[in-house]
C-alpha cells in the first residue's frame, strides 16, 4: 500500500515540475532575461539560451512529461493490480488521471506563471544540460515540425504600445512617459513636409544688403538663426546667427555684407521622413534645413525643435506669437486665397517682415 502511494506521489510530483517549468520559461519575457543576464544573476545566462532556441526545451519537457507520466501510470497500474487485483483498475486509473490533472498540471502550471523568474533560474540550468543529453530525439522533432513553423518577431510595434499602456495603467509607467512611447512609433510616419513651417510665413534676409540697411529688422528679429535668401526664397544661399549680426553691429561694422556672416545650411527633401530627419541633425549637428520641393523650390524650413516637438508637444516661450506655424500660414492662405498645401501663388520674401516662426528660434 505504501509503495502505492509513493509511486502516485512520483508520478504526480514529476509532472508537476515538468508543467511548472514549462510555464514559468514561457512567462517570463525575453527582455527581462536579457536584463537578468546582464545584472549575471545565477542561472540568466542558460535561461537566455533557452529563450533564444525555447522549441528545443519544449520538446525536452513534452518528451520527459509524457514518458514519466505513461511509464509511472503503468507502474502504478501494476502494483495495483498485485495488491488488489484487476477490480480496483478502473478505480486506481480514474485517481491517478484527476491528481495528474490538477496537481501535476493545472496547480503547478498557475505558480509557475506567478513565480517565473524564480522557477526558470534555477530550471534553466538542468533543462539546458537535458537539451544536449537528448539532441538526437530533440534534432528529430524539430526537423519533423520545422515546415509548421515560422520566425516570429521578438515584440511588435502593436506590443509595445500595448505594453505601454499596461504599465501606464499599473502605475510602473508615468503620463508623460507613456505619451512620449506613443509619439516615437509616429516618427516614421511623418514626413519633413508634415512638420515644416511653410514658406509663406518663413522670414530670411536678402544676401546683397549691408548690415546698417537690415539694422532695424535684425533688432527685431527674435530668431537665433536666419536664412539668408538670394533672388527669392527658391534661392537660399545659407543662413546667419542673429548673434553674430549683433556683434558685428555692436563692433560699428554697419557697413559691412551680411553675406560676409553668413554660413552653410543644410538641405532637405520634403519626402524625407522625421525619424531619419532627427538621426541627420544630430550627425551633422545642425539645427535648421531647408525642405526642397521636387521642382528644387523652397517649400519651407524645418528644425530640429520642429522633431522633438513631435516626442514631447508644442514648445511655446513668451516670444512666441503662435503656438503652430502651420495653422498659421493656413489661415494667410485662406485670407489671401493662396492653397499652401499645392505650392502655387506662394509668397516672395519680405525681410522686413516681423518672423512669427517659433521652431526656428533656439532657446
Amino acid at each position: 500500500m505504501i509503495n502505492l502511494v509513493l509511486l502516485i506521489l512520483a508520478v504526480v510530483l514529476i509532472s508537476a515540475l515538468f508543467a511548472g517549468t514549462e510555464a514559468a520559461v514561457l512567462s517570463i519575457p525575453y527582455s527581462r532575461v536579457l536584463l537578468l543576464e546582464k545584472q549575471k544573476v545565477r542561472g540568466s545566462k542558460s535561461l537566455a539560451e533557452i529563450k533564444k532556441n525555447f522549441s528545443k526545451a519544449l520538446a525536452v519537457i513534452i518528451i520527459g512529461n509524457n514518458i514519466f507520466s505513461i511509464v509511472g501510470s503503468i507502474f502504478v497500474g501494476v502494483v495495483a493490480t498485485r495488491l488488489y487485483g484487476d477490480v480496483v483498475i478502473g478505480i486506481v486509473s480514474a485517481i491517478l488521471t484527476t491528481l495528474i490533472i490538477f496537481f501535476g498540471d493545472i496547480l503547478p502550471k498557475i505558480i509557475g506563471e506567478n513565480n517565473s523568474e524564480k522557477i526558470s533560474l534555477r530550471a534553466a540550468p538542468v533543462l539546458l544540460f537535458l537539451t544536449k543529453v537528448l539532441y538526437p530525439i530533440v534534432w528529430l522533432v524539430e526537423q519533423m515540425s520545422l515546415r509548421l513553423t515560422k520566425n516570429k518577431k521578438i515584440v511588435s510595434e502593436e506590443e509595445l504600445r500595448m505594453l505601454s499602456n499596461l504599465g501606464h495603467l499599473e502605475g510602473s509607467i508615468e503620463q508623460d512617459e507613456r505619451d512620449i512611447i506613443e509619439r516615437v512609433f509616429t516618427l516614421n510616419d511623418l514626413t519633413a513636409y508634415d512638420i515644416m513651417t511653410p514658406r509663406t510665413v518663413m522670414v530670411g534676409l536678402p544676401i546683397d544688403h549691408t548690415l546698417s540697411e537690415l539694422r532695424t529688422d535684425i533688432f527685431e528679429l527674435t530668431n537665433s538663426r536666419l536664412p539668408i535668401y538670394g533672388e527669392d526664397y527658391d534661392d537660399i544661399r545659407g543662413l546667419c546667427h542673429r548673434r553674430d549680426l549683433l556683434v558685428a553691429l555692436a563692433k560699428d561694422e554697419d557697413s559691412r555684407d551680411i553675406s560676409t556672416l553668413m554660413k552653410n545650411i543644410m538641405y532637405v527633401s520634403e519626402d524625407i521622413r522625421v525619424d531619419h530627419l532627427l538621426v541627420l541633425f544630430l550627425e551633422r549637428r545642425e539645427h535648421i534645413a531647408i525642405v526642397k520641393d521636387e521642382f528644387d523650390g523652397t517649400s519651407g524650413l524645418v528644425t530640429l525643435e520642429d522633431v522633438l516637438e513631435q516626442l514631447v508637444g508644442e514648445i511655446v516661450d513668451e516670444s512666441d506669437e503662435f503656438v503652430d506655424t502651420r495653422e498659421e500660414a493656413k489661415r494667410e492662405a485662406e485670407d489671401s486665397d493662396i492653397v499652401v498645401e499645392d505650392g502655387d501663388d506662394q509668397a516672395e520674401p519680405a525681410f522686413e517682415e516681423e518672423n512669427s516662426e517659433n521652431s526656428e528660434e533656439e532657446k
